[in-house]
């Protein structure tokens, strides 16, 4: 028979564990929700207006393959994405979102465009993104980046990317901070497509750029057939 002592630490666990649990349950950081199934053919919203500020996207994939979820400008520029998305499994999303037209993207099996719909926020909420000061134009061609300068970025800047994909299949651009925490990307784009990205270098620090896309004949990463580089980003 368990000890009194024994059974107060018991009961106290189950306090802990119900009080994380409730704690769990009762925090969100955003305004609004909205759920995402992605199938083999589809990529359906359940709602085609949202309020701006903060939304939780539910990507729920239903698909036979992992897949992900992006959300578009409508520029096609990437907002962000969650990748990795097991069949059956449902993964969140939070995009701080103010007024415009948006696409969500579910991509089966992590390749070619994907599927898309559209959807409008409206309102005066949510943060509007930073104003890229420049643009760095470059190339993806067969496993390298072309004409890709990062030279003379400092902390702060905020730069838009925009990559021509003139190879023989699709290519991505991610950004990595110091820390190996992804910042954005030129989502995967199509041969002959144009992708691209906004981002924000916040702190300085040796920055990792990459395309982490399967080649189909070897099944290797991008990264490991030479599309991997790191650059420094100056003090401001």
């Amino acid at each position: 028979m368990p000890t009194i002592n024994e059974r107060f630490l018991s009961f106290a666990a189950l306090l802990v564990a119900f009080g994380l649990a409730f704690s769990a349950c009762s925090v969100g950081s955003a305004d609004s929700s909205a759920a995402v199934t992605g199938t083999d053919d589809a990529c359906n919203l359940d709602v085609e207006e949202l309020a701006a500020g903060k939304i939780d996207f539910d990507f729920t994939n239903e698909s036979d393959d992992v897949s992900e979820l992006y959300v578009l400008r409508e520029n096609g520029d990437v907002v962000a994405e969650v990748e990795n998305v097991t069949t059956g499994t449902t993964r969140t999303l939070t995009v701080d979102l103010v007024a415009g037209d948006y696409q969500v993207r579910c991509k089966p099996g992590q390749i070619g465009d994907g599927i898309a719909s559209s959807f409008t926020v409206t309102g005066e909420g949510g943060t509007a993104q930073a104003t890229a000061g420049r643009e760095i134009e470059f190339d993806a061609v067969d496993f390298t980046y072309e004409d890709l300068d990062l030279s003379d970025i400092t902390a702060g800047e905020t730069i838009r990317f925009e990559m021509v994909n003139d190879g023989e299949q699709p290519h991505e651009f991610e950004v990595l901070d110091p820390d190996g925490e992804a910042i954005g990307e030129v989502a995967a784009t199509e041969v002959g497509a144009t992708g691209g990205a906004t981002l924000t270098f916040e702190t300085s620090g040796t920055y990792t750029y990459q395309c982490i896309l399967i080649d189909a004949d070897t099944n290797q990463p991008h990264t490991d057939l030479g599309m991997i580089g790191t650059f420094d980003v100056a003090e401001s």
